[in-house]
This record gives structure tokens, sequence and C-alpha cells, in this order.
């Protein structure tokens, strides 16, 4: 016992009185009750979407096809097999965003830019690269024709 600034303190360690085989404590390890916490937790893969007669389904859906493993760059589908492409509206200013790109990402900006300029010649297209997120923003509200440029070449 130590006495610090008018008051008596005491310090006990446990650890040296008590024997470390003591300590083990017996557990049930149940596997029944799992079930229930596997709903709770997220996947981390993707399920694989079921098959159809035709495509586009109804809604307008299709599967990625063969072709775009072949190019130098990948546009990954999102969680609900989708097209990774958004609308930013900040202001006036609006931005189409394309997440998910893998592999040659400048090749990819490039094949966009020509593809954008080919369906409006008149217009200058701005896109900025973060290379870091796999993310392409394109100045402007183009998302309608990045999907068709991604439907084009079979992502």
């Amino acid at each position: 016992m130590e006495l610090i600034g008018g008051i008596l303190q005491a310090r006990y360690c446990s650890s040296q009185n008590e024997n470390p085989t003591e300590q083990q404590h017996e557990y049930e390890e149940s596997t029944e009750e799992f079930k229930y916490v596997e709903k709770l937790l997220n996947n981390k893969m993707i399920p694989t979407p079921p098959q159809h007669a035709e495509y586009p389904t109804p809604s307008g859906w299709y599967p990625q096809t063969e072709e775009a493993s072949k190019l130098p760059y990948f546009v990954h589908r999102n969680k609900f097999h989708n097209m990774p492409v958004y609308l930013l509206k900040k202001g006036p200013l609006e931005r189409t965003k394309i997440l998910k790109v893998d592999g040659d990402i400048q090749l990819f900006c490039e094949d966009l830019k020509n593809y954008l300029s080919m369906k409006y010649p008149s217009k200058i297209h701005y896109t900025h690269i973060n290379e870091i997120n796999n993310k392409v923003l394109v100045r402007g509200d183009h998302v309608g024709e990045v999907v068709e440029f991604l439907k084009e070449k079979g992502f």
C-alpha cells in the first residue's frame, strides 16, 4: 500500500495468485444456430443471375458477353448486376461517374471519348480519371450514352 496525495492506494494483482490452468473455461460450440447469423452477414461474392429464355429481359437487363474479357480493360457490374454508371449533380454541374473500371483505364477513357465524339461531334468531352478508386468522371449528363457504349463493348 502506498500513500499518494493523502489517499491510501492498494494494488492487487490477481494473476500472481491464480494458477493459469484454473482459468480455462469450458464452452460448447453449436453450428445449428449459425444459419440465423448467416442471414445477417453480407454476401462477399456476387450471386449468379438466373438464366432467362431471351435477352434483354423485360426490364432491359442482359448478361455480360465473353467479348468483354478479351479487352484490355473491364467494367465490373455492381452487386445487383447493373452497370456502375451514375449521374452526379452538384448545383448546376452535372457529371457522369463510371465506377469499377479495371485494367487500362487510360485506354477505356480514350475509347469512351471517341464514342462520345462520334455521337456529339461539335462538343469537347472533358474526362477525369481516378486510377486509385478505378473511376472515370465525364462532364455532363451522358449516362445513356455511356450505358450504350458499355453494351456495345459487352459489359
